[in-house]
C-alpha cells in the first residue's frame, strides 16, 4: 500500500515506465540538433554541419568505449576470446583479474539493492565498485581524447573546440553514472572529494532519459549471466552489437 511505499529506498520504488529506445534517440539526435543550429546561427551553415557530424561520432565513440570497457574489461570477458587466448598461449599472458564489477554483480539482488559480501575489494569503496573515482575519470578522457581529437579534426575543428566537446562528453557521463548507478543500488551519492559528484544531476532522475537509464541497466543485472545491455549512460552500441535485451522485469513480478 501507499504506507509501504513510503518506507521503501528512493532507488528502491517503482520506477515509472520508460520511453522508447527509439524516443531516446530521437531526444539525443534532437539535443545534437540544437547544438549544431545554435553554432550555425551564429557560424553559418558550414559550421553547423561540421558540429553536427562531429558531435554525433564522438557520441558514437563514448558509447562504443563504454559498452568495450564493460564488457570486455569490467566482466573481464577479454579472457574468453580467440586474440586473448592466442596472445596468452603466445606471450605467457596472465588472465585479467576482476577490478570488482564481477563481485558487484554477485552481490546484487533482483530488486538491485545488495546483499553485502564480505570482498576485499569492496569493503574498501564506500561506493562498493559503483562510481567513478577521480583517477577513473582521468583515465576515460585519456581513452577517449586518443580517439575523439582524430575524428573532430578531420571534422574542422579546432583543437580548443575539440578540447571543449571532449571535456564536456566525459563530464557529461561521468556525472550521469554518478548520478544513476550509486542510487539505484542504494548506495549514497559520490562526493565531491571522490569523483564528480552524485547530486549532480540529481533533479534529472525521474526524467524519461534517466528512467530508461534506470531499467536499462536493471535489464543487464537481470540478464543471464549478465550479458546484455552493456551501455550504461550512452544507448547505442548495445543495439549495433545485438546485445540489447530490453526490460526484464523483476522475477516477483514475473510469477
Amino acid at each position: 500500500g501507499a504506507g509501504a511505499a513510503v518506507l521503501l529506498q528512493p532507488s528502491m520504488q517503482a520506477v515509472a515506465e520508460p520511453p522508447s529506445s527509439g524516443m531516446v534517440f530521437a531526444s539525443i539526435a534532437g539535443i545534437i540538433g540544437a547544438i549544431s543550429g545554435g553554432v550555425g546561427y551564429a557560424a553559418g551553415a558550414q559550421a553547423a554541419s561540421q558540429a553536427a557530424v562531429g558531435l554525433a561520432g564522438l557520441y558514437v565513440i563514448m558509447s562504443v568505449n563504454e559498452y568495450v570497457v564493460h564488457r570486455y574489461y569490467q566482466h573481464i570477458s577479454i579472457n574468453k576470446t580467440s586474440l586473448f587466448r592466442w596472445m596468452k598461449k603466445t606471450f605467457k599472458l596472465t588472465p585479467l583479474k576482476s577490478s570488482g564489477h564481477v563481485e558487484h554483480h554477485k552481490e546484487t539482488k533482483d530488486d538491485m539493492s545488495l546483499d553485502r559480501r564480505k570482498d576485499p575489494i569492496l569493503d574498501s569503496d564506500l561506493y562498493r565498485g559503483t562510481a567513478f573515482s577521480w583517477s577513473i575519470s582521468g583515465i576515460m578522457t585519456f581513452e577517449i581524447a586518443i580517439q575523439s581529437y582524430p575524428w573532430l579534426w578531420l571534422c574542422g575543428w579546432s583543437f580548443q573546440a575539440s578540447t571543449i566537446g571532449l571535456l564536456a562528453g566525459i563530464f557529461l557521463h561521468a556525472a550521469i553514472w554518478q548520478t544513476l548507478h550509486p542510487h539505484m543500488h542504494d548506495l549514497p551519492d559520490p562526493r565531491l572529494v571522490d569523483g564528480v559528484p552524485g547530486w549532480s544531476m540529481a533533479a534529472l532522475r525521474s526524467t524519461g532519459f534517466f528512467r530508461y537509464l534506470h531499467h536499462n541497466h536493471e535489464g543487464h543485472h537481470r540478464a543471464f549471466g549478465a550479458h546484455g545491455n552493456y551501455n550504461v549512460c550512452c544507448p547505442l552500441a548495445d543495439h549495433m552489437f545485438g546485445t540489447y535485451v530490453g526490460i526484464i522485469p523483476p522475477k516477483a513480478q514475473v510469477a
